[in-house]
């Protein structure tokens, strides 16, 4: 077989596997094609869709710059704009959508509704809604993407505060046959959003009901409890000192650890705010690293051996991507990048492995806002599986704090426990101990962090863009009749305690073996 015929081949097997919904087969595929085909555009291409396929942004954006370069195209265009809005670069993916619009007229419709959505999300309303097409041009959109249109409209009728007409267009599009399940349930969250906004709790949480039997993964709290216990015994104090570990001795690496819904994005803009310091949202970079290093440990085998090709070397080379994956995202002049990845309470022993300098911020709160707020939200997925029923979350909440107790016990690197409650009580306090634990001198700009103009990527972006609030705590109490007789672990803010013992308790390097890597997935600013 010549290799052009070869080459053709494999682009059309992976251009199917990615149709499929197969992006890490495609890439499988058509790394062998990356390494001779450096300058072959329709290589490049795919490349770039597969590797959004799996969210790993960075791969993403280099490969659709390339193809992009030699051959102009909206779909990389589009690709390139996902990647800013990822990072929280709004402003450049709002040009980047503007290039299609004035390039690209086959794709200006997509790429409108895209802008929308980047702009709603940046807490820009006002431009949006101007962005935001009339009625009359969404009802002779193709039909695929009529409902997409109506959903920006939806979410913008609720920061608008009209919540009847919001509710009006979300019923509308759950009805439609042909909008497809996971459509279905981002619009049933939005509806719980929207009701619980108008006070509706009854309303919010059967619209949330509704949008967690989507789909919903099982979850069984004895075997996550089994998990933690396994991950707990393999990361022990005797087991540690002879795992592997990077001789890296930055201090750049900060991450926020905690259960979703804690205050994790809060804690990342504020520490974003600061002249010093930046954000990088979830980055994934070390998750993934996880995964690999958990696909290849031995149990059988006593360490360092059990991990395999994953020596001190390993170790050190990861740390080192790491760190400059993150100056790279970062403004020239940053001494601190914190990530606040939502696996990160499973992975703070490898973190401590690799970056043995680092520090980590323990975000907690109220188990039964974060059960409240989580089953709200939408996290479902494999990571957060226990967020679809109440009674779950109350069993990750306990294991999560179980997680961080066995890391404060076992390690030498600092932990700071921040209390989502005593955050917005006494933020000036709060936000000073925040910035004083990463080792920076304080700068009023982070009490403004509600100002900057960075988006941030969670279920909290519209919340984030506000001044501090005290009506989240106690969120709970507005559905007090869902939750009766559930079980929820006790819960203490020690914010006193803290200030009196100094603040900081301290906790060594470490990883996470093959049941931390396992079922844990593992941005940028202004």
């Amino acid at each position: 077989m010549s290799a052009a015929l070869k080459r053709r081949e494999t682009l059309g097997a992976a251009n199917k596997l990615i149709l499929a919904g197969q992006a890490r087969d495609a890439l499988a595929l058509l790394h062998p094609l990356e390494k001779r085909s450096r300058h072959d555009a329709d290589v490049l291409r795919l490349l770039a869709i597969a590797y959004s396929g799996v969210r790993d942004m960075a791969n993403a954006r280099r490969c659709a710059e390339r193809s992009h370069k030699l051959r102009p195209d909206p779909e990389m265009l589009l690709i390139l704009a996902q990647s800013d809005r990822a990072a929280g670069r709004t402003d450049q993916a709002v040009h980047a959508y503007d290039q299609v619009l004035d390039r690209f007229p086959q794709a200006a419709a997509l790429a409108t509704i895209k802008k929308v959505g980047a702009l709603e999300e940046s807490g820009q309303f006002a431009a949006a809604r101007a962005a935001l097409p009339p009625p009359a041009d969404v009802d002779a959109l193709p039909r695929a993407l009529r409902p997409r249109a109506r959903f920006e409209e939806a979410k913008l009728l609720v920061h608008e505060k009209e919540y009847d007409d919001a509710n009006r267009v979300i019923d509308q599009l759950v009805a439609d046959p042909a909008v497809e399940s996971e459509p279905r349930r981002a619009l049933l969250h939005l509806k719980a959003k929207s009701c619980d906004r108008a006070g509706d709790y009854a309303g919010a949480f059967e619209a949330a009901t509704a949008a967690n039997e989507i789909g919903k993964l099982p979850f069984d709290p004895e075997l996550y409890a089994e998990q933690v216990s396994i991950l707990i015994e393999n990361w022990s104090r005797d087991a540690m000192p002879h795992f592997p570990h990077a001789d890296c001795s930055s201090e750049l690496p900060v991450f926020v650890a905690g259960m979703p819904r804690s205050g994790t994005s809060l804690i990342d803009q504020i520490i974003d705010a600061h002249p010093r310091a930046a954000g990088v949202g979830e980055l994934s970079d070390l998750e993934r690293f996880a995964v690999a290093m958990s696909t290849a440990y031995d149990s059988d085998l006593p360490a360092p051996a059990s991990f395999g090709a994953y020596d001190d070397k390993a170790f050190t080379r990861a740390a080192a991507r790491y760190v400059q994956h993150c100056r790279k995202l970062s403004p020239r002049g940053t001494d601190r990048v914190v990530n606040k990845a939502l696996g990160n309470n499973r992975l703070v022993g490898l973190l401590a492995r690799l970056f043995p300098r680092t520090r980590i911020i323990n975000a907690v709160r109220d188990p039964r806002d974060v059960a409240i707020s989580c089953f709200m939200g939408g996290f479902n997925n494999q990571l957060s599986a226990w967020s679809t029923q109440i009674d779950w979350t109350a069993k990750a909440w306990a294991q999560s704090q179980r997680m961080m107790q066995h890391w404060k016990e076992t390690l030498d690197v600092p932990i700071l426990d921040v209390h989502y409650e005593a955050l917005v009580a006494d933020p000036e306090h709060q936000f000073r101990r925040i910035i004083a634990f990463i080792g920076l001198e304080w700068d009023d700009a982070c009490m403004a962090f509600h100002s900057s103009r960075r988006t941030v990527r969670t279920l909290s972006y519209d919340q984030v863009n506000r001044p501090i609030y005290r009506t989240s705590s106690g969120r709970h109490r507005n559905y007090a009749s869902f939750i009766e007789g559930i079980e929820f672990p006790a819960y203490v803010v020690r914010e006193s305690e803290d200030r009196a013992r100094g603040e900081i308790t301290r906790t060594a390097p470490s990883s996470t073996a093959r049941s931390a890597g396992r079922g844990t997935r593992p941005a940028r600013r202004r």
